[in-house]
Parts: C-alpha cells; sequence; structure tokens
C-alpha cells in the first residue's frame, strides 16, 4: 500500500454525499466533527468541544473561518466540489511531523497552486478549504476544492496521481534524501561489483575458458560485417532497425550475466522505493538493452563491433632508461647527491623517484633544473604531470615545456602535439606525426600506419605497422590480426602473433589459442574489448589492460616511508 493516500471523490450540485447531508451540511461535518484540530487564534490550540463555536477549518489565509457563509457558498455553488482526502499512517505522520494541522496548512497553502493545475483551475478563481482530523489510526485532512468558474474544473486520474507525486515528494523529502544517499552507496557498489566482474570475464577470454555463448560472438560478427557497410556514424541512433535490433539482443545477451542480472535488479528496487511513497503502481523493469538509463552501453556495443580489428590496447609512454635506473642505478641518496652537484639527467631521474614518493612539488624544482640545462625527458615529464594534474599548472607553462620538447625532437612529445593539433589542423597533425614516428616513436608509427590504411592506403601504411612491430608486442599482434583477416596472407598473421605470444603478449596467445580451437580471433577480441569498453563506462581512470612487458619486474611501489627507510640505511652505511 501507499504510504500517502489520496481519496478524491467529487460531489454535484445538489448532491447528497455519502454522510447523507448536503454538500454545505459535509463542510460543517468535516470543520466541527470529534477529532478536528482546531488552528491556534490568539496563542491556544483545541479541539471541537473545547471552545464554544469554533471550527477546524483553514484557508489561504490566517483570518478565522466563517462557517455558516462557507456552507452556504458550496450548497449554491452551480460547478462540482472535490473532497481530497490526504492519509497517512499514524507512524508516519508522527516520524514527519504531519500529526498536527500547522504542517498541513505550509503544505496545502504551499501547493495550492499546484492543485489548481491539475484540476485546470485559473489560480484566481481556486476556492479551498480544509480540516484535519488527528484520527488514531490515519492522520487525515479533508480538502474542499472548487473553482469560482463552474465550467473550469476537471480531475483526471493523470491528475489525481500528478497530486500525490507532488505531496508525497515535499512530505517524504527526508526520505527521499537518504533513499538517493543509499542509491549512490548502491551504484558506487554496483561499479565496483561490475568492474570485479569484467576483470573475471577478461581473465576467462584469456585462458579460453569463454563465458559468453557462440550466438553472441556470431552476432557480433554479423554486427561487424554490418558496420562495415555503413556509410553514416557508427554510433546507435543512425543504424538501420535491422541493425538496432542486432545491437539490442547483443545487450540482451550480454545482460544475462548472473552479476549483471543482479545488479540490474537492485538498480530496479532502488528506482522503486520512492514511487511507494504515492502509489502502489511500480514502474515497468524495463529489459536493459531499452533502458534509456543505460543507452550507453549499445553505442559501446557498437564501438566495440566496429572497431573488432583496430582496438589492440597500445602501452603508455615508458622510458626504458629510467626503467633500467631503477631497477640497477644508483640509489637515492647518491641521485641527490648528483642533482645537487648539477648532473641534469642525474636531476630528472631524481625526479621521478619523488614523483614516486609523492613529493610533487620538490620533483617540480628538479624537472625545471634538469630541463633548464636542455634535457628533454624532463621537459616532457613536466608537460606530463601539469596535463595530469599532478602538478599544478601555476603559470600555464605546460605546453611551454611540451614545445620545448618538441623543438628537441623528441619524438613522444612530437606524438602528443600531433595529437592535439588533430582537433584543429590535421594537415599540420600529420606532419608532426611523422617527425614523431622518424624519430623513434612507436605510437606515431602506429597511428600513421592506421591512418593510411583506414583511407584505403594499404601499401603506404604497411612500411610503419612493421616497424612498429619491429619494436613492440601491441603492434605484432594488431599487424598478425590485420594480414590474418584483412590481407589474406593467414601464414605472415600466425608468424608475427606467435612473435607477440613469445613475448608474453596475452592478446595475441588468446588469439592464437581463439584460432586453434576454430573460434573467429577477430571477433572473440571484439567480444574481449566489448567488456573493457563496459569496463571503461564504469572507471574512466582504470589502468592501461597491457602494460608493456618492460615494466614487468619495475617496483612501483616506493612510498615515502620507504625512501625515508632506504635514505636511512643507505647514510648508516656510509
Amino acid at each position: 500500500m501507499a504510504r500517502l493516500i489520496l481519496k478524491a471523490p467529487y460531489y454535484k450540485p445538489l448532491s447528497r454525499v455519502p454522510s447523507g447531508t448536503t454538500r454545505g451540511g459535509y463542510a460543517n461535518y468535516i470543520a466541527t466533527r470529534e477529532g478536528v484540530e482546531i488552528l491556534p487564534r490568539g496563542g491556544m490550540v483545541g479541539y471541537v468541544g473545547e471552545r464554544r463555536g469554533s471550527n477546524g477549518l483553514f484557508s489561504d489565509d490566517g483570518d478565522p473561518v466563517i462557517l455558516s457563509q462557507i456552507t452556504k457558498e458550496m450548497d449554491e455553488h452551480e460547478g462540482n466540489i472535490w473532497g481530497l482526502i490526504f492519509s497517512l499512517t499514524r507512524e508516519d505522520a508522527e516520524r514527519l511531523g504531519y500529526n498536527q494541522a500547522s504542517q498541513w496548512v505550509s503544505l496545502l497553502r504551499s501547493h495550492r497552486n499546484d492543485i489548481a493545475r491539475e484540476m485546470h483551475i485559473a489560480p484566481k478563481n481556486l476556492r479551498w478549504y480544509a480540516a484535519y482530523h488527528n484520527s488514531e489510526g490515519h492522520p487525515h485532512v479533508h480538502v474542499l476544492v472548487w473553482s469560482t468558474d463552474p465550467h473550469e474544473p476537471y480531475l483526471s486520474t493523470v491528475g489525481i496521481h500528478n497530486i500525490k507525486q507532488t505531496f508525497a515528494a515535499d512530505i517524504f523529502r527526508q526520505d527521499n534524501i537518504s533513499n538517493y544517499k543509499k542509491q549512490t552507496r548502491a551504484r558506487d557498489e554496483l561499479k565496483a561489483q561490475f568492474r570485479i566482474r569484467i576483470a573475471e570475464i577478461n581473465k576467462e577470454n584469456q585462458s579460453g575458458a569463454f563465458s559468453v555463448s557462440a550466438d553472441l560472438v556470431y552476432k557480433l560478427e554479423e554486427l561487424s560485417a554490418a558496420l562495415d557497410n555503413h556509410k553514416g556514424k557508427k554510433v546507435y541512433g543512425y543504424l538501420s532497425k535491422k541493425n538496432k535490433d542486432l545491437v539490442d539482443e547483443i545487450v540482451k545477451m550480454v545482460a544475462r550475466d548472473k552479476k549483471i542480472a543482479e545488479l540490474y535488479d537492485l538498480w530496479y528496487k532502488l528506482q522503486c522505493e520512492n514511487y511507494r511513497n504515492y502509489t502502489d503502481q511500480m514502474p515497468k523493469k524495463i529489459p536493459l538493452e531499452t533502458n534509456k538509463e543505460f543507452k550507453s552501453l549499445r553505442n559501446f556495443v557498437v564501438k566495440s563491433a566496429s572497431e573488432m580489428l583496430t582496438d589492440i590496447p597500445e602501452p603508455s609512454e615508458f622510458d626504458d632508461d629510467y626503467i633500467w635506473h631503477r631497477k640497477y642505478g644508483d640509489n637515492e641518496t647518491v641521485l641527490r647527491f648528483k642533482a645537487e652537484d648539477g648532473n641534469a639527467h642525474a636531476q630528472y631521474l631524481y625526479a621521478r623517484r619523488l614523483l614516486e614518493d609523492d613529493d610533487p612539488e620538490e620533483a617540480e624544482h628538479w624537472l625545471k633544473q634538469s630541463a633548464s640545462k636542455g634535457n628533454h625527458l624532463a621537459m616532457y615529464m613536466l608537460y606530463k604531470c601539469y596535463r595530469d594534474g599532478k602538478i599544478e599548472d601555476r603559470e600555464g607553462e605546460k605546453m611551454k615545456y611540451l614545445l620545448m620538447a618538441v623543438d628537441k625532437e623528441y619524438g613522444f612529445a612530437e606524438y602528443e602535439y600531433s595529437k592535439i593539433l588533430a582537433k584543429t589542423k590535421s594537415v599540420m597533425a600529420l606532419e608532426y606525426m611523422r617527425q614523431a614516428s622518424r624519430h623513434g616513436c612507436p605510437m606515431a608509427e602506429y597511428a600513421i600506419g592506421k591512418y593510411f590504411l583506414e583511407r584505403g592506403g594499404t601499401e603506404d601504411a604497411l612500411p610503419y605497422l612493421e616497424s612498429a612491430a619491429s619494436k613492440y608486442s601491441w603492434a605484432r599482434s594488431y599487424l598478425g590480426l590485420l594480414y590474418f583477416y584483412k590481407l589474406d596472407d593467414k601464414e605472415k598473421g600466425m608468424e608475427y602473433l606467435c612473435m607477440a605470444a613469445e613475448q608474453n603478449f596475452d592478446p595475441a596467445r588468446s588469439a592464437i589459442r581463439n584460432i586453434h580451437n576454430g573460434y573467429n580471433a577477430k571477433i572473440v577480441t571484439g567480444v574481449f574489448n566489448l567488456f573493457y569498453y563496459a569496463g571503461r563506462i564504469i572507471d574512466e581512470d582504470s589502468e592501461d589492460m597491457y602494460p608493456h612487458p618492460a615494466f614487468a619486474d619495475v617496483d612501483m611501489r616506493a612510498k615515502k616511508e620507504d625512501r625515508a627507510k632506504r635514505m636511512g640505511i643507505t647514510m648508516s652505511g656510509m
């Protein structure tokens, strides 16, 4: 049962109310019956019987209501009169403060125009009088409503629903706030659980123990083929009805996962909580695939299917020199002495240690010292720290240091700059991308290769892709899938995939295993990335799925306490 009950009978002219009296007699009855609360006048509160000649009616103003005038007006009125009755449980009335007339006075006066709107009455024509009955079981208020224009009022089922919803939102406001907090906590838990499930599915996919059905794989393959021939934007809203239905079916199949289904049930349960304040009719549980609240999932299905061959995750930028130094180079105390002695590279390395130890202000000082001596690594690291918010860009120096590194012809900086230029100056962006590839940035080689490939220039693309593949496993995996599926050279494709697999690159291993098991490795990669993209919806800050193998043995957990400990031990041994 709804927590707020609203009954809305209406009475025609000359009709009798259920008690057998006229409409004016009904007003007299609710105003004077036992248990009606009289509003305080002169600082007194009471009930009928305690104060002779008094009544419990109230309206828009605070003046005493002359009952005889109201009963006469109601009996002579030529239009319909509604007798709204708002009722709460005793528990809710006591808990929320609606166990006294004054609270209902404030509520009704604040929403008088809402009642007028839903009853199609001009506010200036609205007439209403109410009385609060503090009955033991269900405290309630009677509200008599009519219009000075007898042709005006009309109250539909929708209007009754809207009045209940408006009043319940106000009455249960604190409960709703509490519920929204619960929803927030539930949302956070859903994100965490969803992320855990994504990780589990990714692990299953990599091991070959697929938790997704063959039907899902086939439908993704069908969607991928359809998107290859799609001329418009590759987003859900621009697809044909047939392809939209296909996307919906894929989302539906993914939603059958037990954990995802449980989380969606929880989301729906929380959605129902506020409805119970004013109605017994809960919102229909919309299937996940058609729920507008989750429409982003459909677009990510489209994105996954359209990029099945092109979304091998690239690694984060890495600095081989620093990785080597972190394992085999000087300890922190020695580095500090070299930095203080003016060695630019030591200043850069020491700053990197400080960043690991969460000391960005000190790191900024040494990076600037190193950059001032021409160290392009320090310049680019300053840019990245400003860009990522690790160091506050107080003086707007972010682009200054990026351009300094670009002037030093540092390939990673040129690649980053080309991505910035691509938003407004595509020709110049391509030129900087070419420059970055000439200066040893494998991401740039990879990006240029994809650029030509997407425009039909396979012969122009291959030298760049093969150059990137000669250096790194993620590019070998991409090129292997390209040869195997697009260029119809399965032998060469397997050769590249095997080279990547030998470097412990899991996507390549997964692709080889899927090919041997008779799966379409390209499509299974798409399934993998469907969940990868879904995970990105939940957690924008998730780490790269496949870091470069060079990171595998690097200890990145040194914190301040460890730093102090290490320096103390070193100093004591000198």
